[in-house]
């Protein structure tokens, strides 16, 4: 019933320079750092509206560090483009 390939999870989450576990725990740390601080100096409850908004930019983060390669890959792919454009589109005085 249970069929978990553990030597696959355990490949996925020592993966990468920190790993992707090390990783994951630095980003919950930090979310949880500012929670504990903010308790500490007795803030009032956030709004519903802050709090699920919180809640996105963990899970946003949480995102971004597990697609992280995949991301800015992306992001650099586009720049690339963008700038290969630019190069043929300049006069020959001016390449730059």
């Amino acid at each position: 019933m249970f069929d978990v390939y553990w030597n696959e999870f355990y490949r996925i989450l020592s993966a990468g320079d920190p790993p992707l576990a090390l990783q994951l725990l630095v980003v919950n740390t930090i979310f949880f750092i500012f929670f504990v601080v903010r308790r500490m100096r007795g803030a009032t409850s956030m709004r519903q509206d802050v709090a699920t908004t919180v809640q996105g930019l963990m899970l946003f983060a949480n995102v971004a560090v597990l697609f992280e390669d995949q991301l800015f890959g992306g992001v650099y792919a586009l720049l690339l483009i963008r700038r290969a454009r630019a190069f043929q589109s300049a006069p020959e005085g001016n390449l730059g």
